[in-house]
């Protein structure tokens, strides 16, 4: 437990929980909560403490393993394993090889080893669990607990947290990764109708010929200069017939008789309509 809330403490401090916003997985769940009653709590405070926990019992592993290396490094003799009928013998000196005897003949009719198991039975009951604890590792533990709550209820209640977190750490990389990206030249050579000339074209110039460069009238003028106010000689139509405004070129190719047969045509669907 003392390990556990150590980790989170560490975790919490350095805003490991912001982790979750870049995981693909989890990233839609982060700022949402489940529905428990009476009690909120977000899914990447949820997810934080099952790693915690698992970090924890994966430390305890490995130091349980390598236990005789941590001391050898220290410069100290590892303590021997005892079962806890050592412990107990050493705790109660009355029970001092009698406790070992009547376990080991725990199922023998001998008339010796039942009266030891009842003698022996009758002294455990007075044992103590909490006379077995090792105070001063028990000490140190709680220690680390009350420690460890006290900054976290520091840092729940005040916001108090490290400047930094994972997202900007993944942020001093370009596109978040360790390497540069390749830069893809494009090809300007290329002809592509699509693209738009950021320069003028050049003009030809041949020895001995003059070339006409002047603008023609209304060049450049596009149809918001004309909405500013610019002159222009533009006169609105007038309600004249509709023959008169008729295209000239349609008439004169036009064969003769079939104006008429036109006319006919449109007037009739202007009566059936």
């Amino acid at each position: 437990m003392a390990i556990s809330l150590i980790i989170l403490l560490i975790a919490v401090f350095f805003n490991l929980d912001e982790i979750f916003k870049l995981i693909p997985l989890t990233e839609p769940y982060v700022g949402l909560s489940p529905d428990i009653p009476f009690f909120t709590v977000n899914y990447e405070t949820i997810f934080l403490f099952f790693i915690v926990c698992l970090i924890s019992l994966l430390i305890l592993e490995l130091v349980d393993r390598n236990r005789k290396r941590i001391y050898k490094a220290v410069k100290k003799t590892a303590p021997q394993r005892r079962n806890t009928q050592d412990v107990v013998e050493e705790t109660y000196p009355e029970l001092k090889d009698r406790l070992k005897t009547a376990y080991d003949n725990r199922d023998s009719d001998n008339f010796i080893a039942v009266e030891l198991t009842r003698s022996v039975s009758s002294d455990v009951e007075g044992v103590s669990s909490t006379d077995l604890l090792d105070k001063k590792r028990l000490a140190y533990s709680l220690g680390a607990i009350v420690a460890a709550c006290l900054f976290l209820g520091l840092i729940f209640f005040t916001g108090f947290t490290a400047p930094v977190s994972p997202g900007d750490i993944l942020d001093k990389f370009p596109n978040g990764s360790l390497t540069q990206p390749p830069i893809i030249e494009e090809n300007t050579s290329s002809n592509n109708s699509s693209s738009i000339p950021t320069e003028a074209p050049p003009i030809a110039n041949a020895p001995g010929v003059d070339i006409d460069i002047t603008l023609p009238p209304g060049a450049g003028m596009g149809p918001g200069d004309m909405l500013e106010g610019s002159e222009n000689n533009f006169t609105p139509s007038k309600p004249y017939p509709p023959e008169s405004l008729s295209s000239q070129h349609f008439y004169d190719n036009l064969p003769a008789g079939y104006q008429d047969i036109i006319k006919d045509y449109f007037e009739k669907v202007a009566e059936n309509s």
